[in-house]
């Protein structure tokens, strides 16, 4: 393996990491994995490991590299623990593409067509696996980079964000192949690959046509609250009233947005994740304020705040949303399911003892147990909390829901590109359930997303911002990959475990680094 070789797998990482916010070089997507494909020919499998763990390092550290700010700045790290915990998780997600390089050339030994084909299949095998291991961190999967080509992922509600990542991974490989075996590349192979990309993007066409039609239904008044709360002082007792305050004068003017006719619903309004910075069954005065704000406003309320659940091990913590009728009464709870590791809780916490001693800001959350779907007058929603939007499996959970409701609290990114990486997810979730999806953020990106993915309104980093509109509900039964799921996927971990599998036991064939 040479220097040249490195520089390959170098250059790959970089456009990868391109293509996301903050440089969001969408269209260098078709391209980027093509220096890494290109040079694993003639490697061994270790050696192509290696050279897909440098792509992987250099495109996951210059995506993720937020984590330090999350941690130092925000989570009370040393700064030297903190980018030591970036490295590894760098050092994990990079894993990925390692594994990717290394069966790429396990699999050459059926010649290269056939790793053209698998290429794709492998790729979102080792996504999907990414997506569930140790809880999962699908974060930054390829397909979320063409979330403004609204053409291109109008397929993500037949097969998710795997699909999109799919395509992606066949058109470099189709390039790949067509560049370094032409006279392996003929006629018939060039029109297939053609006619496949003019299916997706004819797809995404008709989609953009249809989708608007298909999924308006009764309009719901909806208004979104960001506080834009300094993180340092947001659990400060002192401060408990005063942010209250804020919220409360926030609504009393967005409340004047809405016109005043006593035939509609009452809106709804949607304030960020642990907007009330409180313990909600420990302060009864705090709680007769949030009611009284929501009765003022005739409005329906919906905001974080943490929650109590009495269990046999004793009173625990929950990270939950509550909505407050126009009357001021509670209609519902819902209870955060899918918890952030090293952030509500510490995973293998045993194990991981000292991780708490030296971070003693990591909250020990208990689960909810169940989803939620609100009834607020002429609207049923589903609540995701922060971390839980970029699981598409939890919202599978609330796909007969007309619409979703995302809060969320990512002061602890601060100004960085971790913010537009979070709504990116949001926005395949839109499309993969065909729901609009109203975003409430402490700091931001708080936004309103149509059924097609496209952002509709979205609000500035680290601004007061209020917003009122109108959304169409959902009207028709739940989309293809709602009922689906992850299938999709699933079919391509088969398809890539058989290639594996078969072309490792046929040790006689002439493997691709053997020419």
């Amino acid at each position: 393996m040479k220097a040249k070789d490195l520089g390959y797998a170098i250059f790959s990482g970089l456009l990868v990491a391109s293509l996301f916010p903050p440089f969001q070089f969408e269209v260098l997507a078709w391209i980027a994995l093509v220096p890494l494909l290109w040079v694993l020919e003639g490697k061994r499998p270790h050696q192509a490991f290696i050279l897909g763990l440098v792509s992987g390092l250099v495109s996951f550290g210059i995506i993720i590299w937020w984590v330090k700010i999350s941690m130092a700045t925000y989570g009370g790290l040393p700064a030297s623990l903190a980018w030591l915990i970036t490295a590894v998780l760098a050092l994990y997600l990079a894993l990925y593409p390692a594994l990717f390089a290394f069966f790429m050339v396990r699999i050459h030994a059926g010649g290269t067509f056939f790793t053209f084909l698998m290429a794709s299949p492998l790729w979102v095998s080792l996504e999907l696996l990414r997506a569930y291991f140790m809880s999962g961190f699908p974060w930054a999967l390829l397909g979320y980079s063409q979330y403004r080509y609204l053409h291109v992922i109008q397929i993500a509600d037949l097969a998710g964000v795997y699909g999109v990542s799919f395509f992606i991974v066949f058109v470099n490989a189709a390039i790949w192949h067509f560049f370094r075996f032409p006279r392996k590349a003929p006629y018939a192979l060039v029109i297939g690959v053609s006619l496949i990309i003019s299916l997706v993007w004819g797809y995404g066409y008709l989609r953009l046509l249809e989708v608007p039609k298909v999924t308006a239904g009764a309009s719901r008044a909806v208004g979104i609250v960001q506080g834009n709360v300094d993180q340092s002082v947001k659990w400060s007792p002192r401060w408990r009233r005063g942010i209250l305050e804020k919220m409360e004068e926030l609504t009393k003017d967005l409340r004047g947005r809405f016109p005043k006719d006593e035939s509609n619903a009452p809106p709804l309004i949607v304030w960020p994740e642990a907007a009330a910075p409180l313990v909600y069954q420990r302060h009864a005065s705090e709680r007769r304020i949030l009611r009284k704000i929501a009765k003022d406003a005739d409005s329906y309320l919906l905001f974080g705040v943490i929650g109590r659940r009495n269990v046999k091990q004793g009173p625990k913590l929950t990270n939950s949303a509550y909505l407050l009728g126009p009357d001021g009464t509670e209609v519902g709870r819902y209870d955060k399911m899918h918890l952030l590791p090293f952030g509500e809780y510490v995973p293998l916490a045993r194990l991981l003892f000292f991780v708490k001693k030296l971070v003693p800001v990591i909250g020990a959350f208990r689960p909810g147990d169940k989803p939620e779907i609100f009834d607020a007058a002429k609207g049923k929603f589903g609540v995701l909390i922060c971390f839980e939007v970029i699981f598409p499996r939890v919202v599978r959970r609330i796909k007969n829901a007309q619409f979703l409701v995302n809060i969320t609290n990512d002061a602890w990114f601060g100004e960085t590109a971790a913010s537009e990486q979070h709504l990116s997810m949001v926005a395949f979730r839109a499309v993969e359930f065909r729901m609009p999806i109203v975003r409430s953020a402490n700091t931001g990106i708080s936004a309103l997303i149509d059924p097609t993915g496209a952002i509709r309104v979205r609000s500035p980093l680290f601004e007061e911002w209020i917003h009122a509109d109108d959304i169409s509900l959902k009207k028709d039964g739940p989309s293809i990959y709602a009922r689906t799921g992850d299938m999709f996927a699933y079919v391509c971990a088969f398809i890539s475990l058989v290639a594996v599998l078969l072309f490792r036991s046929r040790r006689g064939s002439r493997m691709w680094y053997d020419r």
